[in-house]
Order: C-alpha cells, then sequence, then structure tokens
C-alpha cells in the first residue's frame, strides 16, 4: 500500500530510534490486543483460512467490509512499501478496529500464516510501536506504530479459487497469493528498527535467525569460496525492493552448485528463515522447489564476515531472490534491517492465475 513520507522527515523521526531498545509499550489498542493476543491453533487448511476471513468479515461494517475487500486485480495489491504511511491507504487500518475486531484480524492473520510466521509479523509491529514519542503521535493516522498497518483481501476468500491477502505498514509488506493447498508469499519485504526488545519478561529479536543463519553461511564456506562470495568492503543495499516487480537484480557471487552437503544444509536452513512464514505444507513444497534449483543459484555478500559485523547479503536464483541489508537511518544498521523475498517466477501468484 502506498506511503510517500519524504526521506528528511523520515530520518528526523528515526533519528531518535537509536537506543529504543527496552519494554514494548502498547500506546494504542492495536498494540494492546496484538501484543496479548495468541496466534490461532489451525491447520491452516483452506477451509479454516476461508472460515477465519468470514469470521473477520462477520465483525466489521459494511463500510469496512468495502475497505478490506478488494477486486482481486485490483492496483493497491501492487502498490506496498515498507516506508511509514501518511495517509489513508487501500485496505483496513488496523487502528480503527474495536477490541473484538482486532482479536478476529489476529486469528485470521495467523490462519494464513504459519505460526512463527504470523509472530515475527506481529513483534515488528510492537517493535514500530518503540518509535513512538507520544500516546498523541501514536494515535495520528499515519506514521509509525503498530495501529498505522492495514490489511486487505483481494477477491473472494475461497477453498478453491485465487485470493491474496496483504498486510503492510512500516517494515511489513506480506503479500499472500493462495489457491487452494497453494500458497507464494511473493513478494514480501520485512524489516524491524529496533532489532530487540522485551515484551513483558521476554526478550523479542524478531529476525534473529535471518541474522544469525546469515553469519553460519558466510563462516561454513572455505578461503577461497568467500572470495567468489564476497563482493565489496561495504555493504550494499537492497535490489528488488519495493517497486522492484518483474526485476531480476544482476548478481554477481558465488555459485551455490560446488557446495558441500554441509553448506547447501546451512544454506537451505537460512532460506527457510523465509520461507518458513508460509504454513507448514506450503513451506515444504516450496523449499524442496528452491533446493532442486540450487545449482543455478548464486549467493553474494558485501561488508565484513565476522559476527556482529555490519554486511549484506543476496541471494538469486532461477525462483528465489532473498536480500538482508541493514540501514543508517536511526545511527546504527544493526538495529534497523530490511529484507525481501520473491519468487521470480511465482509472483502474486502468477503461476496458477491462468496469465503467465
Amino acid at each position: 500500500m502506498k506511503a510517500t513520507l519524504s526521506l528528511i522527515l523520515l530520518a528526523a523521526f528515526l533519528n531518535v530510534s537509536s537506543g529504543l531498545a527496552g519494554t514494548h509499550k502498547a500506546w494504542t489498542l492495536t498494540g494492546e490486543v496484538f501484543a496479548a493476543a495468541e496466534p490461532a491453533e489451525t491447520d491452516h487448511s483452506p477451509k479454516a483460512m476461508v472460515a477465519a476471513a468470514e469470521a473477520l468479515l462477520a465483525k466489521l461494517t459494511s463500510e469496512q467490509r468495502k475497505q478490506l475487500l478488494l477486486p482481486i486485480d485490483d492496483p493497491e495489491r501492487r502498490e506496498w512499501r515498507n516506508v511509514p504511511p501518511d495517509r489513508d491507504d487501500g485496505g483496513l487500518r488496523l487502528g480503527d478496529l474495536n477490541r473484538e475486531q482486532l482479536e478476529s484480524a489476529c486469528a485470521f492473520l495467523s490462519t494464513v500464516m504459519s505460526r512463527s510466521g504470523y509472530l515475527k509479523v506481529r513483534n515488528i509491529m510492537l517493535a514500530d510501536d518503540l518509535l513512538l514519542r507520544s500516546e498523541k503521535q501514536a494515535n495520528r493516522r499515519g506514521g509509525f506504530g503498530s495501529a498505522n498497518f492495514w490489511i486487505a483481501i483481494f477477491g473472494t476468500p475461497s477453498e478453491t479459487k485465487p485470493w491474496g491477502v496483504q498486510w503492510d505498514g512500516h517494515h511489513v509488506a506480506i503479500n499472500l497469493s493462495i489457491v487452494g493447498e497453494k500458497i507464494t508469499m511473493s513478494p514480501s519485504f520485512i524489516g524491524t528498527q529496533p532489532h530487540r526488545f522485551m515484551l513483558g519478561n521476554e526478550e523479542i529479536i524478531p529476525m534473529k535467525g535471518e541474522t544469525a543463519s546469515g553469519y553460519r553461511f558466510i563462516g561454513s564456506l572455505s578461503e577461497e569460496q568467500r572470495k567468489e562470495a564476497i563482493q565489496g568492503a561495504r555493504r550494499a543495499n537492497l535490489m528488488a525492493g519495493a517497486g522492484k516487480d518483474g526485476k531480476k537484480p544482476k548478481l554477481t557471487g558465488m555459485s551455490c552448485g560446488g557446495l558441500s552437503p554441509e553448506q547447501r544444509t546451512k544454506l537451505m536452513k537460512l532460506i527457510a528463515h523465509w520461507v518458513n512464514d508460509l504454513p507448514k505444507a506450503a513451506a515444504e513444497v516450496r523449499l524442496k522447489e528452491i533446493e532442486a534449483q540450487l545449482d543455478q543459484t548464486v549467493f553474494a555478500w558485501n561488508g565484513p564476515y565476522n559476527l556482529g559485523s555490519d554486511m549484506s547479503y543476496h541471494l538469486s536464483g532461477p525462483g528465489v531472490i532473498i536480500e538482508y541489508s541493514g540501514q543508517d537511518l536511526g545511527g546504527d544498521p544493526l538495529d534497523h534491517l530490511h529484507s525481501i523475498y520473491r519468487d521470480p517466477s511465482n509472483e502474486y501468484g502468477v503461476k496458477w492465475s491462468g496469465k503467465e
């Protein structure tokens, strides 16, 4: 969903974020409900997903239903961004919902994603509350905070026909395309700032796996392999982020065709941190597809490779693009992370729509 906050204003906001890692503060009802709500216990079947969507729709007013339900080919589906929104976006704003509606939204979103995937995105929303400086700012339409996230359903939820879900706001742009038991999450953006905080007595690190597995994989490479993989002494930025649909980056780096079995396992564990945001059955299918194409995949690293260094990594193959990079806004790139996941062969479920 669109957002046009200027970089100057964004930098001014994020300037206060360095060192903000602390205890989540529920400035709004949205933050309170999402922090407390447990993910729905479900089998993530097509029937369960449709039932959860219908349960949410039943809680909404007629005007809210119009905001949530959009045509499957609505342009809004491709107009997502990851910066804080500064106006009304297409879809339904979470901050406009009452407690019962928010609880139903939590149940729905945790049904179309895996438990771990839902909690990761939920935690990114809660991290965003730490960028707020006052209750007035929290309640303002547009900008930071969990209240300023939107959800949209494209098409009619169905057990057999194509439909889609978008969940987005600052540092989140999840695009799900669903046809029966088949689900793709391409394209999707996740990031976080701060990178860790406390939720009650629990330490939350939304992108812990994506970060740690990157260091584990580069650390598993031989000196010769690292020379091929490392493309520069400084971190690079994302090349396939928002606004780059249909554009596959020309990536130089190390061919993954020569990896040892142990190295392949480590790389697949890295990739799984994105793919496992999908429900289990869909994730298993997707991981097998990616592994079958691993010999045609290139891996690149920029920056130092010692643990805790300021780095980025990029992966590009026939059916996968994954990028991870720290960001300078806020002062500490290790505390402000961005990433992108794409399946260039099936963006927005095009393989299943008959419109390839």
